[in-house]
């Protein structure tokens, strides 16, 4: 659907839930407009510098997706990641049906998530970040590309912000909105997606209010040739998943220039499939007939995948501290993640792991404009983010009598080693309207990070003594170790005239790469029925070094009453590598250059008689050094080459749109391929005004292609020493109806 780019056509936007509360006096008359009305480029204020700002004052590529846009293509039936993955150029295309985000890579490196300026990255660099809200609760989504220094680790890549839906931006009074839909691909009763949601609403001078739940219960799926997709016992899918997101937002206005807002959300998304993968007999299937290994109904486990997480965030700002613009930010975030069932290397017995996450902590900025046309931000954010790892093994008699389709708890093992990570930092940045063609901004970042690494005996060991194959084993020490870094940032932008603008900068982003999946492994020999451990990755040997990131960017962007365009060319280099162990599914850090370059670009044009038409593309290449020369990346994190667009037409009631995307080969070094392939969606609504009524549809793979995803392609690496290719041939959803009511009131 229709794209608003962030040059001349961007409603007020705010970056993060700092920015909101900053820029509270100027929102309250935005929020007031009729949906589709425009700002023009100098009263824009959207922040890519933790304080407000002009977009004419932004160097960076920033992409915003607007609420309609996401309300269409949501309703239509497409997940968050799927519509990130359609609408933002660099972000890589979405796997449909998978849980995981895992290999959507903005710029073809991490990207930092947040909802309202908090956090979803933890120490774990897990891949459910965009399992995180309903769309129903988002106001829009705001993109930066390229690492910045301005919100310090994981973001090496670019921000993904969620700005979420407040009472403060509905019109004056009470106001309701509910809504019903439905899909089908009409392959079998159980083919079928039911979601709702209802929200009521209320604004006034002095506070204001939204409470919503929005819920999705989904059946099976199945792929282009009218076949059940197979389970995914890796990242897990949402094949037989329930969703509720449970979401408040209260906000007081203290006075003219206090505002005090308090968040909350419940967010819940579980999986009860009565379909599993049978792998035969005594798993005959893992030990040499693949052939046994099939999906049947019937399957019941004491462990299914889910996602579980609450989030509180408390916002404070004051207008006018002695002259000056203070923002403050609490919050506390605690997740549950459960996994699929999954075979050991050895074929011995299934298990799933669980994973525990706290984190909490504080966001401060203070904003001062001591001379005319400059504008000084300085800050420090604090947080801590607590980690713990478990696994349950299922009784090996019974699951390997059936096949894995009958698992009950056996017993209960550590999987990963306690991780607690704490970070201090401090920044300060500055924003100088030079001449009134030349905005100027830098800033400078200190990060400093702690991570403590509890002693733990390795996971294959702790499997072993519960089933009584050992006695004991030695710990694996732990410990903590320090970081700190300094980043940098520097950027321009020029008002070349005729709605034309070009921009530069200079900008390092810091990254600690995943200590769960690095520290904890041993090397153990048995003696007298104990493991007595020979050698280990632990803290005081070999301490796990951080990645940072020197990110280069050239753009220009344009816009009048019919064309909104932007382009951008970005180069970026680190000095070390993560490379995978696809046995164990552990890592190591390589001293690796790898470099990330390439173009994005999207072009949304206003044609006559209703219609309209966009485009959007991404040139991408991934190489590390091997010796003296840059080769292709590995397959397993490389990003994909993409090219995309949209034709549409549209009155004042209707509205149509043929939405495209085609996802280029790409080939490693080793030989390892991913196969490319082009999707197309039919989406669209009618609005019934009288009844304040609107009717959504879609077609989602119109052409019923038969695919294997990105994910499906990159899981049979990762996990083909497992089981056969087949059993991780992870495919897309064929044809796909959908059809959702709205009724506002």
């Amino acid at each position: 659907m229709r794209f608003i780019a962030p040059t001349l056509r961007l409603a007020l936007s705010r970056s993060s839930a700092l920015a909101a509360l900053a820029v509270g006096a100027m929102a309250a008359p935005a929020a007031a407009q009729e949906e589709g009305e425009t700002i023009s480029l100098e009263t824009v204020v959207i922040t890519g510098s933790r304080a407000p700002q002009r977009i004419s004052e932004i160097a960076n590529t920033i992409t915003v997706v607007d609420e309609a846009t996401i309300q269409d293509e949501a309703r239509a039936g497409l997940s968050l990641k799927d519509i990130l993955g359609q609408e933002v150029p660099a972000f890589d295309p979405g796997s449909r049906g998978t849980r995981t985000n895992y290999g959507q890579n903005l710029r073809g490196r991490s990207a930092l998530v947040l909802i309202d300026g908090v956090s979803l990255n933890s120490a774990r660099a897990i891949s459910r970040q965009l399992d995180s809200i309903d769309p129903f609760n988002i106001a829009r989504i705001e993109v930066l590309s390229g690492a910045t220094s301005l919100y310090g680790g994981n973001a090496s890549g670019g921000i993904i912000n969620i700005i979420t839906k407040k009472g403060r931006d509905a019109g004056p009074g009470l106001h309701g909105e509910v809504r019903a839909g439905i899909g089908s691909g009409f392959n079998s009763s159980e083919d079928r997606d039911l979601n709702g949601a209802a929200a009521v609403t209320y604004n006034d001078e002095t506070w204001d209010m939204r409470l919503s739940i929005a819920g999705a219960d989904t059946k099976a799926f199945f792929d282009g040739d009218g076949d059940m997709i197979v389970p995914d016992i890796t990242q897990t899918s949402t094949q037989f998943n329930t969703v509720v997101d449970v979401f408040g937002n209260v906000g007081l206005q203290i006075d003219a220039n206090q505002r005090l807002e308090l968040t909350a959300q419940y967010y819940d998304s579980q999986q009860d499939s009565p379909y599993g993968l049978y792998f035969g007999t005594n798993y005959s299937g893992l030990t040499g007939n693949p052939g046994d290994i099939e999906i049947r109904d019937g399957y019941a486990s004491d462990v299914d995948p889910a996602t579980e997480r609450k989030m509180v965030t408390a916002n404070y700002s004051n207008e006018d501290l002695f002259g000056q613009q203070l923002i403050l930010q609490g919050f506390w975030r605690s997740e549950t993640l459960d996994f699929n069932p999954f075979p050991d290397s050895s074929a011995r017995f299934f298990s799933a792991s669980s994973q525990e996450t706290d984190f909490y902590g504080y966001k401060a900025a203070l904003v001062t404009q001591p001379l005319d046309g400059l504008k000084l931000t300085f800050g420090t954010d604090g947080d801590v983010d607590d980690f713990f790892a478990g696994q349950t093994i299922f009784d090996p008699v019974l699951s390997a009598s059936t096949g894995a389709m009958e698992l009950e708890e056996f017993a209960s093992i550590g999987r990963y080693p306690g991780i607690e990570v704490s970070t201090l930092s401090g920044f300060a940045q500055a924003s100088w309207e030079a001449t009134d063609w030349l905005t100027i901004s830098g800033g400078y970042r200190h990060q400093y990070a702690k991570t403590k690494v509890d002693d733990f005996v390795a996971t294959t060991q702790q499997a072993a003594i519960a089933l009584g194959l050992a006695t004991g084993a030695d710990s694996i020490p732990g410990g903590s170790v320090d970081y700190s870094a300094d980043l940098f940032n520097i950027g321009a932008t020029v008002d070349v005239g005729g709605g034309s603008q070009v921009y530069g900068n200079f900008s390092q982003g810091f990254e600690l790469p995943d200590p769960a999946k690095y520290y904890g492994q041993g090397r153990y020999a048995l003696s007298g029925g104990r493991y007595v451990l020979l050698s280990s990755v632990n803290v005081d040997e070999s301490a796990l070094g951080a990645i940072k990131t020197d990110s280069y960017e050239l753009g220009y962007r344009y816009g009048d009453e019919t064309i909104d365009a932007q382009i951008a060319g970005y180069y970026s280099l680190s000095d070390k590598t993560v490379e995978y162990d696809r046995t164990s599914l552990l890592i190591s850090l390589a001293d690796r250059d790898r470099r990330v370059y390439g173009v994005e670009g999207k072009l949304d044009v206003e044609l006559p008689h209703g219609f309209d038409a966009g485009v959007l593309g991404h040139y991408v290449r991934s190489e590390v050094k091997d010796g003296g020369d840059w080769v292709a990346s590995a397959v397993t994190d490389a990003s994909t080459s993409t090219l995309g667009g949209h034709v549409g037409w549209s009155n004042e009631i209707f509205k149509v749109a043929l939405n495209g995307q085609h996802v280029f080969d790409y080939e490693d070094d080793d030989g390892l391929e991913l196969e490319g392939y082009t999707l197309f969606d039919l989406v669209g609504s009618y609005e019934y005004e009288p009844a304040d009524l609107t009717v959504n549809f879609g077609v989602l793979n119109l052409f019923d292609k038969d695919y294997t995803t990105i994910w499906g392609q990159r899981a049979k690496i990762f996990y083909g020493a497992y089981a056969s290719e087949e059993v991780f041939d992870y495919k897309g959803r064929g044809r796909t109806f959908t059809v959702s009511m709205t009724k506002e009131f």
